[in-house]
């Protein structure tokens, strides 16, 4: 690997870490604004400088950005624009302007004053479509601070066609966001579409994940399993990994040690990730620049896959632990 990827990479993986608490904060912004019934215009005009200094700095970082990730940046602060002006126009003062029927005996002239106020009165379209009720300003779906947990698709909220996930802070937990079994192929689940994913702070944690459209970024996670198909994947400072992998790219890691890669395990693959699925990843390693091999993962033999022997069924107490004991990587494995 070239320094010039290494500073981009560097570069990309410090700027996405940046930009995107600023989006949330901007998100979390317009949520408040739009909780109140009347905001002032002060408020929204604050919103849309934050995202002109937002979209500014985007600006400023393309050439630098995998295209992948610039394209996506620029969707999400189109989504950020269509909230602001949704609470713009939601803010619209409705006119308390009324005809009233003149009594037919009434023959007094309305004075010119009452003529022209009347005509500069906007007209109705300009609230009439006005929606009744801003959406929800939060493009991103969030599972967060939990312990010795189970949790599936409905520990989510409510989520649109297509979200950001955000997992972090979880300890001892199974998520398993893959559809279920038993309405598998027959509609009755919510499409999950995630555009990219945000994983951060797990400690003996398996993440059993469907397709991700865009870039995975992993940061923090020790004796942990994950399971996901992705475009782009990128784990940062995190060790006693196992990644089972459908992938379009090659993997990176940076300050990573005892990590283990194999392939997206057959029996979980849902039909996207299988079609995609290439025969084999190099995985890059920028904490090792060298010729020689990284000491920092392996490949794993993609037939041992305990992950799959478990059932994907609701487990808690003792046998949560059962599990994840199982399951996840642990100092006394061989490595």
């Amino acid at each position: 690997m070239s320094t010039s990827d290494d500073t981009t990479w560097s570069f990309s993986r410090t700027f996405t870490s940046q930009f995107q608490a600023s989006r949330y904060a901007l998100e979390s912004r317009i949520a408040a604004a739009s909780s109140k019934l009347s905001p002032s215009p002060e408020p929204i005009q604050e919103l849309s400088i934050s995202l002109a200094n937002l979209t500014k700095t985007l600006a400023g970082a393309t050439g630098s950005l995998p295209s992948y990730d610039q394209k996506q940046y620029e969707l999400q602060l189109k989504e950020l624009e269509r909230s602001i002006e949704a609470l713009r126009v939601s803010n619209v003062p409705k006119s308390k302007f009324a005809f009233k029927r003149r009594p037919a005996a009434s023959t007094n002239a309305e004075s010119p004053t009452s003529e022209s106020s009347s005509t500069a009165i906007p007209p109705p379209l300009q609230t009439k479509n006005a929606p009744p009720s801003l959406p929800a300003a939060s493009t991103h779906l969030s599972l967060s601070s939990h312990s010795h947990r189970y949790l599936t698709r409905e520990d989510l909220p409510s989520h649109p066609a297509q979200s950001d996930l955000s997992i972090s802070d979880l300890d001892h937990c199974i998520v398993n966001l893959l559809p279920s079994a038993s309405s598998s192929g027959s509609g009755t689940d919510t499409p999950l579409i995630i555009s990219a994913l945000h994983a951060r702070n797990l400690s003996d944690c398996v993440l059993l994940l469907p397709d991700v459209d865009g870039s995975a970024l992993i940061h923090d996670l020790e004796r942990c399993v994950v399971v996901l198909g992705c475009h782009q994947f990128r784990m940062h400072a995190s060790s006693k990994v196992d990644v089972y992998l459908s992938i379009t790219s090659n993997p990176i890691i940076e300050h990573c040690k005892e990590i283990r890669f194999s392939s997206y395990p057959a029996a979980l693959a849902p039909s996207s990730v299988l079609e995609k699925d290439p025969a084999s990843f190099s995985v890059q390693d920028f904490s090792h620049i060298r010729a020689t091999p990284s000491p920092n993962y392996v490949m794993k033999d993609g037939t041992d896959t305990d992950v799959c022997e478990w059932p994907l069924a609701t487990v808690s107490g003792e046998e949560l632990e059962r599990a994840i004991v199982r399951i996840v990587p642990h100092p006394s494995d061989q490595r």
